[in-house]
């Protein structure tokens, strides 16, 4: 059995939850997104392959088709030009990615300060050794 502040806790939750946008669509809120949703046509092949299946009466194997619809505010050649980089082949050179790489490896192979300065906590960077509770 919960107990009262359980129960509290447990309704916080949901709100929380259905705020946040988390929570699963009450029956209402479903209807409500699926009446604003327009009117998707089918091919007459769709429709005739669909028939065909349900009067088979057997199990058929569907396989899915991509559908070629553009994600509103997203700049794909972007993105794509971006994917194209992070997955070039081992043999494609990029200069300017390559140095990028080699700076970012030697600033954190770095030992020492910038002034030359060994840090006296040995800590990082920190002036100051880390106090009690930090």
């Amino acid at each position: 059995m919960t107990s009262e502040a359980d129960r509290f806790w447990q309704q916080v939750a949901k709100d929380l939850a259905r705020r946040s946008g988390v929570a699963p669509l009450t029956p209402e809120e479903a209807q409500k997104e699926f009446d604003a949703l327009p009117d998707e046509k089918l091919s007459d092949s769709q429709i005739s392959s669909i028939i065909e299946q349900v009067t088979s009466g057997e199990l058929a194997v569907w396989t899915p088709e991509p559908v070629d619809l553009e994600v509103p505010g997203a700049d794909s050649q972007a993105i794509e030009e971006d994917v194209y980089q992070l997955n070039r082949n081992e043999g494609q050179a990029d200069a300017e990615t390559d140095d990028l790489l080699d700076e970012l490896r030697r600033k954190a192979l770095e030992d020492g300060s910038p002034d030359g300065q060994e840090n006296q906590t040995g800590l990082g960077g920190d002036s100051e050794p880390p106090g009690k509770g930090d």
